[in-house]
């Protein structure tokens, strides 16, 4: 049969169509909503970020509050006369479609390829009805996802932020489900005002780190950070690290925080030499401790050696390196110099750091086509021939207040452009503080401060 809508929607309620088990609400939504065969990839369809709505003279009220959460979340909304006065009130931009059959505004907006969802309450009686069978009919042909009720829009809008996808939530075992939830301890630690959350591993608890990472990475409803670590047992160093950022994806490397792992092992007495080697996704990285007082108060990490070759970092440029090229991101030319420190890195000399609109540009370096596995940004002025002043982008985490790999990426790439010298200890002034950097021919060393802020425990 053509034209059949054959995906389960919410008319039905109280059926019992599919179960969603998360450690929170919107977590279980997701999955429930996935389940029912909803698009839920956002990432992939970020350009369809248009939204329509027309709701019964009932709903204007809610409407508002719906209309704020899709406008702060950078959605574009469409609505008819009434429902446009309803959110204009609130000082929301929206534009004004036509209802159904004064004109076919509606269906051309729909056929744009920008609406992502559609949401219509309305009344029963014969043209409504009408009206929806054939906005819904050109919402299956257009692959959009119509709604009739509020709540699930509600709860879309809350997905959306909470920024969960099928890669960082809980694959959950529903045969052999957990009676009652544990108490993780924590510890929080910064290294340059980087801050991350550190959970010992050892015995393999934590089975869902890119959903924990959600949770407790949020500022107002969690710990807040930047990701979290966990630590784990090695067969080839003294420990293992996986780093996990705050929208859930996991990290090859991080230079601020494996310096935190460093304090922590040494503190908690699980090592006592001040050399010491850790296991990252980027390889074997070897650590020196300075102690004073007992307590690790700094730490230098042997980052490796750099990489430059376009295919390794990988940035789908040709050539041997992608030193000072021109790139076109977001309709504007750059010079870009990219470098891989565990991490890739796109970095990008100029006059003026703090002028730059980080959190417009940013978004538009990570998730150009030439980054196949997006990637960190760094703005960077140069003070002089040993002084760097630098903003980073962090794919998954965006502007953070300092970045250990996209420092030693900035001096790397300052030192082949000509503007350091290879061999010499380079300072980085971040938001977070400074970092010394020397790039030499055996590898980049780091060397910056680690620091605890708490401990404690958490449900989990």
């Amino acid at each position: 049969m053509s034209d059949v809508n054959s995906a389960l929607g919410p008319e039905m309620k109280s059926t019992g169509e599919v179960l969603g088990i998360g450690r929170t609400l919107n977590e279980a939504l997701f999955k429930g909503l996935v389940s029912a065969g909803f698009d839920l990839n956002f990432v992939s369809h970020k350009n369809r970020n248009g939204v329509i709505l027309s709701v019964s003279d009932k709903d204007k009220f809610e409407i508002v509050g719906l209309a704020k959460k899709l406008d702060d979340l950078g959605m574009k909304l469409y609505a008819t006369k009434g429902t446009a006065e309803a959110i204009a009130s609130l000082g929301i931009d929206v534009i004004t479609l036509n209802k159904f059959g004064e004109d076919n505004s509606i269906i051309k907006t729909l056929e744009s390829g920008t609406i992502r969802f559609v949401l219509i309450t309305g009344r029963s009686d014969k043209d409504s009805v009408r009206d929806y069978i054939e906005i819904h009919r050109k919402c299956i042909l257009q692959s959009v996802t119509c709604l009739t009720s509020l709540d699930t829009a509600n709860a879309f809008a809350d997905i959306i932020a909470s920024r969960f996808n099928l890669g960082n939530t809980e694959l959950v075992d529903i045969n052999n489900l957990r009676t009652e939830k544990s108490k993780l301890n924590f510890a929080k630690m910064q290294g340059t005002g980087n801050d991350y959350i550190y959970f010992e591993n050892l015995n393999g608890e934590i089975a869902s780190p890119e959903s924990l990472s959600i949770t407790v990475c949020d500022r107002h409803y969690g710990i807040g950070g930047d990701g979290i670590v966990l630590i784990e047992k090695s067969e080839v160093a003294d420990a293992k690290m996986r780093i996990f950022n705050k929208d859930g994806s996991e990290g090859k490397m991080a230079g601020n925080s494996i310096r935190c792992v460093g304090k922590y092992l040494y503190d908690n007495h699980y090592v006592n030499s001040e050399l010491l080697t850790i296991e990252t996704a980027s390889g074997i990285k070897k650590l020196r401790l300075y102690i004073y007082g007992g307590q690790v108060h700094s730490v230098s990490v042997n980052m490796g050696k750099s990489e430059l070759s376009p295919k390794k970092i990988p940035v789908l440029l040709d050539g041997e390196a992608v030193i000072n090229r021109d790139a076109t991101i977001g309709g504007k030319e750059y010079k870009i110099t990219c470098v891989s420190v565990g991490n890739p890195h796109c970095v990008v000399f100029c006059d003026r750091v703090d002028a730059v609109d980080i959190d417009k540009v940013g978004p538009q370096f990570e998730n150009n086509q030439l980054f196949p596995e997006r990637i960190n940004t760094e703005f960077i002025r140069v003070v002089n021939n040993s002084t760097l002043k630098m903003r980073v982008w962090e794919r998954g985490n965006g502007e953070t207040y300092a970045c250990g790999t996209g420092a030693c990426a900035a001096v790397v790439a300052a030192v082949e452009n000509g503007y350091c010298k290879k061999g010499e200890d380079i300072t980085v002034k971040l938001k977070g503080g400074d970092l010394i950097v020397n790039y030499t021919d055996d590898g980049v060393i780091l060397t910056g401060n680690a620091d605890l802020i708490c401990e404690g425990s958490i449900v989990y």
